[in-house]
């Protein structure tokens, strides 16, 4: 599933900023969200364009953007903004989703240039799940569900599989034909993934690629890389591994997983674990946030699988300063 929608709703109720008499704030999917005093009022219909969201050129909606067509964090006179109101465009409705109708799409960052070319996908490797925000769905995991939270960290998306006798690697959308000069081969190459994942046939390994990268560099000061695991899926059956599991297989497979944050019941106060220096690096900068799942997988269904994101003010403001 995606978490990507441009939601025509109900304003809900907004109060005064309190270091701004021109503007208010108010609240959509739990997100905070600062407008101009007097723009909304509680029950108008509008139109929420959540962060990552690209507005189009040349409509007149979004001439107070100038040239930065794309929806960012910010931090408005000392409070966190995430997205914005707009008018609903006439004959909208209360629930609709109206991206095409306003021509806005999801940015999608490029994927890091790699020199190996591309291969057919061969339809038995599954690319990794799209997860939804805790901030957007924050009542999916119950209060004292026991939960871990893991470093999310910020790299390029993988997947390994031994399967028909020989290791595939992809990207988050792509199949990799293997290079040694390839982002996602470079791990695969330097820590024998094939000999490795040759044990345990049929099961994908999900990670990030990380170090010289994206602008999050984790310590690195060379053009080297490192991989790091987060999930694994049994592909014959597209079922993931329980987190315990899941350890105990990066532990056969002598492969180093993202850093628990916490282990326990789950409760809405462990959102601050979203901020934080990053485990990884020796907190040579901040984490991009957490990721949430219960200790046994199970599914809802308004998400699917119950796995959340929350990015951290920190990491989403970075750009910003």
């Amino acid at each position: 599933m995606s978490e990507f929608h441009v939601e025509t709703l109900r304003v809900g109720p907004v109060e005064k900023h309190p270091n701004a008499d021109s503007l208010s704030i108010t609240r959509v999917h739990d997100y905070p969200v600062i407008l101009r005093t007097d723009e909304f009022k509680e029950g108008d219909l509008a139109v929420y364009v959540p962060v990552d969201s690209v507005v189009p050129a040349g409509d007149p909606r979004w001439a107070f953007l100038g040239e930065h067509r794309r929806i960012q964090a910010r931090r408005l006179r000392g409070i966190f903004s995430m997205g914005l109101l707009t008018a609903a465009p006439p004959g909208a409705v209360e629930g609709q989703d109206v991206r095409a109708l306003l021509g806005i799409t999801k940015y999608e960052p490029p994927e890091p240039p790699a020199e190996g070319e591309d291969e057919l996908d061969p339809g038995f490797f599954p690319a990794y799940s799209d997860l939804e925000a805790v901030r957007r769905f924050p009542d999916v995991l119950a209060e004292g569900e026991e939960v871990v939270l893991t470093e999310k960290v910020h790299g390029a998306n993988a997947r390994y599989l031994f399967h028909e006798g020989r290791l595939w690697v992809g990207s988050h959308t792509r199949i990799k034909r293997r290079d040694p000069k390839n982002l996602w081969w470079k791990p695969a190459i330097a820590l024998d993934l094939e000999r490795r994942l040759a044990a345990f046939p049929g099961v994908a390994i999900y990670g990030e690629v990380y170090g010289k990268v994206q602008d999050l560099r984790y310590g690195a000061r060379d053009d080297g890389v490192s991989l790091v695991l987060f999930d694994a899926q049994n592909v014959a059956t597209r079922s993931y591994l329980d987190y315990d599991d899941f350890l105990a297989l990066a532990r056969a497979l002598e492969l180093p997983t993202v850093p628990l944050l916490h282990r326990g019941p789950w409760s809405q106060d462990l959102r601050a674990l979203s901020n934080g220096p990053t485990v990884i690096g020796g907190g040579a900068h901040c984490r991009e946030g957490f990721v949430a799942r219960p200790v046994k997988e199970r599914f809802d269904e308004r998400v699917g699988r119950v796995a959340l994101k929350l990015h951290g003010e920190d990491y989403l403001l970075r750009k910003s300063r």
